[in-house]
């Protein structure tokens, strides 16, 4: 029975060179079989008679067997990765792609996956930092059939990171200071490892002098010099900014009260907008200091973010870190322009440019607006009356009574400009006269009645010929009657009225005011005085 050949494939052969042609290099193993490799897997000072290892891949058409150096050479890493990974034995990896979800790896010249949770315990966020690095990794899975390799390097340095915490931790304490990595920025701060795993939060309160974005003072993967704060139930506090000069102090000197200084719009805030004026210092235009104009509210009304501004400086607080700027105060004052031009006494023609209760304000120029106090305005019956009266873009004749500029302040009135109506009463020479009325308000002693823009006083007496008991009885708000002036006091203001008394010829016109004094000639305007002498005591 003839003998059957035996199949070499698959197996590794010792074999003794001898021919070696352009291509190939003609072997002998087994005593007398032929195996053929192509001189491009072996080395070029080979020659007739040398030994080498062959991994036999099948047979040729001729009989000859077909062996392989690459192919040996694989299945020899495939078989250190074997017992490496039944051993648990780590290897060193070179990272040679960056991806999403994690790191692939030169791994004894076979391509591995790191997934992103088997780097280390907190990766970088940015992973492409880790590329050209060796690790050290231990292999999680392997699969020479499919070629799948996952490795770890958390796995492989778990132990030796566990050791490193646990000293670290036990001598951690506050004012220790670390050279550290970043490992993670956030809104908030960063976190930084200290060695062996062990991360701190700095917060941003601490990362800089300014308290600026933590990504603008720090990247992932930046070394950053640390001072412990606090180690508090596992909890690390650290800071950066403690161990570096306080650019805010250091710019502060520069500057001083009072002077003009360029700066960027960085932030904006309900109350105003935050300006930064040098390395590390902000300050704050507060939105009364924007503009002279009294329509605009808030800054971003005139101001974008990022804008180059012209600001003077109003207040420098060193203790407190704090800047008070303003926008307006660079230009001219223009309220001192407007005193400059409308002194008090002016008389000027402006446009209504609100309505209020207890007021109107008017446009004075320069974007300025003044107060018409209801007390300046022409005498109202109610507030109604206001609304109804002045409307909004109406021009309104007045004189300017003030200009506050420290304030900010203009008052005007309409008032002053026709007259002191009590004296353009007293130019009619109203003594004797009768007129048409309106009672206004009822006491116990009388009624007032308004005459125009003046008001006088009819006596409980000068009510009627009878006896009175009750003003009521007799008049009622809002009545329209017909009086006779009675008693006029330039002194006091104080008008007499009567409803009984008919019109009369006073003996003077200058002295009739000083006979109204007199009790003795006419008792019944001896008591309207008196009245109003009482109301003054009280």
């Amino acid at each position: 029975m003839p003998e059957i050949p035996e199949d070499y494939t698959g197996e590794v052969v010792s074999a003794v060179v001898g021919e070696i042609s352009q291509r190939f290099a003609v072997a002998k193993f087994a005593d007398s079989e032929i195996a053929v490799c192509s001189l491009s897997e072996l080395p070029d000072s080979l020659k007739k008679g040398d030994k080498l290892d062959l991994y036999i891949e099948g047979k040729a058409k001729n009989n000859a067997w077909i062996g392989s150096a690459e192919k040996l050479k694989e299945l020899k890493i495939w078989q250190k990765l074997e017992e490496c990974t039944k051993s648990e034995t780590d290897l060193m990896a070179n990272v040679v792609v960056a991806e999403e979800n994690g790191l692939i790896c030169d791994v004894e010249s076979v391509m591995g996956f790191m997934p992103k949770r088997e780097i280390e315990e907190t990766p970088l966020s940015e992973l492409h930092q880790y590329v050209g690095k060796n690790l050290k990794v231990r292999i999680l899975r392997l699969s020479k059939s499919d070629g799948t390799v996952i490795i770890s390097h958390k796995a492989a340095v778990a132990e030796e990171l566990r050791e490193n915490r646990e000293k670290l931790l036990a001598r951690l304490e506050a004012n220790q200071e670390y050279e550290g990595t970043v490992r993670q920025v956030l809104d908030y701060g960063a976190f930084v490892d200290i060695g062996a795993g062990v991360e701190g939060l700095v917060h941003r309160s601490n990362l800089s002098w300014g308290n600026e974005d933590p990504a603008s003072v720090v990247s992932v993967g930046q070394k950053l010099r640390v001072i412990v704060l606090s180690v508090e139930k596992g909890r690390i506090a650290l800071g950066h900014k403690q161990l570096i000069e306080d650019d805010w102090l250091v710019g502060v000197r520069n500057l001083e009260i009072g002077s003009v200084v360029e700066g960027k719009v960085t932030t904006f805030a309900s109350f105003g907008a935050f300006v930064k004026v040098a390395k590390g210092i902000e300050g704050l235009v507060h939105n009364s200091e924007l503009s002279w104009n009294s329509s605009i509210h808030q800054a971003q009304q005139i101001l974008k973010l990022n804008d180059t501004v012209r600001v003077r400086i109003l207040g420098i607080d060193e203790e407190k870190r704090r800047l008070k700027l303003s926008l307006r105060r660079v230009e001219n004052n223009p309220w001192q322009e407007v005193y400059d031009a409308c002194p008090p006494g002016t008389r000027m023609k402006c446009k209504i440019s609100g309505v209020a209760d207890f007021g109107i304000f008017v446009d004075i120029g320069h974007g300025l607006r003044g107060l018409i106090h209801k007390n300046d305005l022409p005498k109202l019956r109610d507030n109604n009356e206001l609304n109804i009266r002045y409307k909004v873009g109406d021009e309104i004749e007045c004189v300017m009574t003030e200009v506050d500029v420290g304030r900010e302040r203009a008052s005007l009135s309409v008032r002053k400009l026709l007259g002191d109506p009590f004296d353009n009463f007293v130019e009619q020479k109203p003594v004797g006269r009768q007129f048409d009325a309106e009672i206004v308000r009822i006491a116990k002693f009388g009624a007032f009645a308004a005459i125009g823009e003046v008001q006088g006083l009819i006596h409980i007496s000068e009510l009627s010929e009878k006896r009175v008991d009750k003003v009521e009885s007799v008049v009622s708000v809002g009545q329209k009657v017909r009086v006779t002036v009675v008693s006029l006091d330039k002194a006091s203001h104080r008008i007499g009225l009567s409803l009984i008394a008919e019109p009369f010829e006073p003996q003077s016109d200058d002295d009739h005011d000083a006979e109204d004094e007199k009790t003795n000639d006419n008792p019944g305007l001896g008591k309207i005085a008196d009245i109003f002498s009482m109301k003054a005591k009280k």
